[in-house]
């Protein structure tokens, strides 16, 4: 006569399905973790426009140095919101993969794998990376550092780009 209870291997099976199942709603706390981080930073990002913009009225200066510093402090704030979007992202997708598929998101944001999460991720970072070097183009002063911070940033875009071709060409069908 076969064992069914604690022990025996069906048992042991049925515990370790339901402890998997359950576990993955630890997910949880980085689609928590990651969607306070990412709220932070958009509300952040709100606090430094009206100061930049409190700022800009308070000084009155409609310079062509004031112009180039209000532009630099725009980059850098919509740096503030693209890292804060690309939280949401994660937390979004991680949510959706692991959580619950049905949740109502914007097509785009439709998560079927972790391989589209790390597309969406991948994009929104590389729009961040050109926007970090918008922000030092607008502060350049002339001098060649400017060269390797671009090359720095292009080598990983051109990186990213290899990896992800690679990674297609392996995962597509034939045909």
């Amino acid at each position: 006569m076969a064992r069914s209870g604690p022990g025996s291997v069906e048992y042991d099976r049925l515990v370790i399905r339901d402890i998997l199942g359950t576990s993955r709603f630890l997910i949880l706390l980085a689609v928590l973790g990651t969607f306070v981080a990412s709220a932070t930073l958009q509300v952040f990002g709100l606090i430094r426009v009206v100061a930049v913009i409190t700022e800009l009225l308070r000084a009155g200066d409609a310079s062509s140095a004031a112009s180039k510093a209000l532009i630099a402090d725009t980059v850098a704030i919509i740096d503030i919101f693209l890292i804060g979007t690309v939280l949401f992202v994660i937390s979004a997708g991680l949510y959706q993969l692991f959580v619950n598929q049905d949740i109502p998101l914007p097509g785009w944001l439709k998560i079927e794998s972790l391989d589209d999460l790390k597309e969406n991720l991948t994009e929104v970072i590389i729009v961040a990376l050109l926007v970090a070097f918008l922000g030092q183009a607008i502060e350049w002063n002339g001098g060649v550092e400017i060269l390797a911070y671009g090359l720095a940033i292009g080598a990983v875009i051109v990186a990213v780009g290899i990896v992800t071709w690679a990674t297609r060409k392996r995962t597509e069908p034939p045909g």
